[in-house]
């Protein structure tokens, strides 16, 4: 990613902050627009999205496991360790700002879906349908 950052010459506009989590990561995900979550493997669900698309990001992540659902029409997906499309998806948002704008705009709609007592209630019917 870093190597992706310098081809781009988009040092002064990206940044590489490590691990963060509460009010850190909460002020850090609401100064952006683009949220990346480049997984190597089939992530079971994607809360990471979740967070950035609530914090008003576009997000960019892998294609494996639930990162799509997670995403929705929020973002964009490429293949899990294709760096090609990653960088293609990237420079996309970055030099498309109203394709970056409309997809930050389907956010508060897609999260709705999201609400935890609407989550239970499909699990409870999913249970539902597997035990007598």
């Amino acid at each position: 990613m870093q190597e992706l950052t310098k081809r781009l010459g988009l040092e002064d506009q990206v940044q590489f902050r490590g691990a963060q989590s509460g009010s850190e990561l909460a002020s850090t995900l609401n100064q952006h627009q683009i949220l990346i979550v480049p997984s190597k493997y089939d992530e079971p669900f994607g809360v990471v999205a979740l967070e950035g698309i609530a914090s008003g990001c576009a997000v960019i992540g892998s294609n494996g496991g639930g990162l799509p659902e997670a995403i929705g029409p929020c973002g964009i997906t490429f293949p899990n360790g294709d760096i090609g499309a990653l960088e293609k998806a990237l420079e996309r948002l970055l030099m498309r700002p109203e394709e970056r704008e409309r997809l930050i705009a389907a956010g508060p709609k897609h999260l709705t879906q999201f609400q935890p007592h609407l989550v239970a209630q499909r699990y409870r019917e999913l249970f539902e349908t597997v035990t007598p």
